[in-house]
């Protein structure tokens, strides 16, 4: 045997070419690598066994103490492992074996019977079963959820998420488990099902366990002041996502208005209302964030708006923010909506490291060509500008021509969300167009035409403009479907579905085009 072949480190970074994508076990190459030589059988199982998508793999280990059945799936039928009775010390060690050399472990809950959550649980001995596991995700369903009360000392990485209503109290228990058994957690994510102000407080007490934490992303669970007083004295944490209580802001006082380490440099708030988040923001100083995202449940009154901006000055956020998101979550449908327009945008003008803007609330939009150059101007370096992809417009939008100006002011836009004006676009303009479209650098981009009317006349035109500009023409469902549907100046819903085909007749002309020009090498027409 050639001698580099006895360096673990060169069998290791050879075997890891022997598995599937993600680790998935497609081939029964690390087996026969184990069974070969010595050499080879310590590196060949420390891959076999690196991640874990399914508990079956560990009771096959002890076919004597275990069972399987058969799981049918549309794509294939396999057998099921499962552990008929507890464990022995003896056979404790041998799936310990096994189960110390995983470092990843996936959600196995469709796997997972009650017999073998009791055969983990109830363990012969104290000694860790995944004393090496670094990463765990999983979904919380009605078996797993008491696997995580096992010890996991070396995890650094915890995702739980879909935690179900019924089980908060098993999962609250998992929590405190965690908090004591894995110290060493830096990347922490939990997702419920719905808020819950009993687990919140829970939660909020055993967060403060945890010294070395990176990220906190928790968008159901929030936070009381004590944790995020305890997470700003964090010099590792970079990124947080909360929600907000409604007693939150007015418990924050002048001494916490350093409330977040200077480190942080991505935020998301969760609130039903979007006052409280100004009001935090108003007493909080962020002197280092670059991502920040609102998400709110209710509609907003130009007032509120208004004040949240005002706020995000207050904190500094516009000095430095380079992702900037404002989203409501949940359909209240308002019969008057309010009307987007500069006025209501114009402090935003003052983010000049902004890249990405997202604003998506039920209001109606209503700028202008005009406008929306003028806050372009002060975004140069954007690549990234979606407004109200979720709500629509209801008015007619920017025409392709402010959409070539944009594209010449923001060279590096690679996605937009708007609503495209089309009416009485049936010619290809040229003159300043060409121009325009001919200094911008050639780079392909999205764009996203919402609730954007279409008349047949006009698609010969638009599909033109889109393979001149190298873009493809995008569809949201969300402002074309049922209550969305847009309503002319008569108050008569306009027949989405004609508009939406005339739209997917366009989507198919432009690949059939900017295919023929990279296959033939033939220049893209410049409008």
């Amino acid at each position: 045997m050639h001698h580099a072949l006895q360096i673990q480190e060169i069998l290791l970074n050879l075997f890891d070419h022997c598995h599937g994508p993600h680790g998935m076990r497609e081939t029964a190459d690390l087996p026969a690598l184990a069974r070969t030589c010595r050499a080879f059988k310590e590196p060949a199982l420390d891959v076999l066994w690196k991640w874990l998508f399914d508990p079956s793999p560990l009771a096959r280990c002890l076919p004597e103490a275990s069972h399987h059945s058969e799981i049918s799936t549309p794509q294939r039928s396999r057998k099921r492992y499962s552990f008929s009775r507890s464990l022995t010390q003896v056979e404790w060690a041998i799936l310990r074996s096994y189960s110390r050399r995983i470092r990843t472990m996936y959600d196995g809950s469709r796997t997972l019977d009650w017999e073998s959550v009791k055969a983990f649980v109830n363990p012969p001995t104290t000694e860790p079963l995944f004393p090496n596991l670094r990463y765990l995700y999983c979904n919380c369903a009605t078996p797993i959820m008491h696997l995580l009360h096992m010890p996991f000392p070396s995890l650094i990485l915890l995702h739980v998420e879909s935690v179900p209503e019924e089980n908060l109290h098993v999962f609250q228990g998992s929590v405190e488990s965690f908090s004591k058994f894995s110290p060493n957690i830096s990347r922490l994510t939990v997702k419920l099902s719905q808020p819950d102000i009993t687990f919140s407080k829970s939660f909020s007490n055993y967060i403060c366990r945890w010294r070395n934490l990176e990220t906190v992303n928790c968008p159901e669970v929030a936070l009381d002041v004590g944790a995020l007083v305890h997470l700003s004295r964090m010099p590792t944490l970079t990124k947080v996502t909360f929600m907000l209580s409604d007693t939150l802001p007015n418990q924050v006082i002048p001494s916490d208005s350093s409330l977040f380490s200077s480190n942080l440099h991505a935020l998301t708030l969760y609130s039903k209302f979007l006052d409280q988040i100004s009001r935090l923001l108003s007493r909080t100083r962020l002197p280092a964030i670059t991502d920040f995202g609102a998400n709110i449940g209710s509609c907003p009154s130009k007032q509120d708006l208004s004040f949240f901006l005002a706020g995000v000055q207050t904190s500094g956020i516009d000095h430095t923010v380079e992702m900037f998101r404002l989203t409501q979550s949940v359909y209240l449908g308002i019969a008057h909506r309010d009307v987007l327009d500069l006025e209501d945008l114009r402090p935003c003008m003052m983010f000049s490291n902004l890249r990405h803007i997202t604003i998506s609330i039920e209001w109606k939009v209503g700028l202008t060509d005009g406008n929306l150059l003028a806050l372009a101007s002060a975004w140069p370096h954007l690549e990234y500008l979606e407004m109200n992809s979720r709500w629509g417009w209801q008015t007619p939008g920017i025409t392709p021509d402010g959409l070539a100006r944009l594209l010449q002011i923001c060279q590096s836009l690679n996605f937009v969300a708007l609503a495209l004006d089309t009416r009485g676009y049936i010619e290809i303009p040229a003159g300043e167009s060409q121009e325009i479209i001919a200094s911008r650098v050639q780079l392909l981009l999205c764009v996203d035409v919402l609730d954007s009317i279409i008349e047949a006349e006009s698609v010969p035109a638009i599909t033109a403009f889109f393979a001149g500009i190298g873009a493809f023409p995008h569809f949201s469902v969300c402002p074309w479907t049922g209550f969305l549907l847009p309503i002319d100046e008569r108050n008569v819903p306009l027949p989405a579905k004609l508009y939406l085909d005339r739209w997917h007749d366009v989507h198919g002309q432009v690949i059939a085009a900017l295919k023929q020009y990279s296959i033939f090498g033939e220049p893209r027409p410049l409008l």
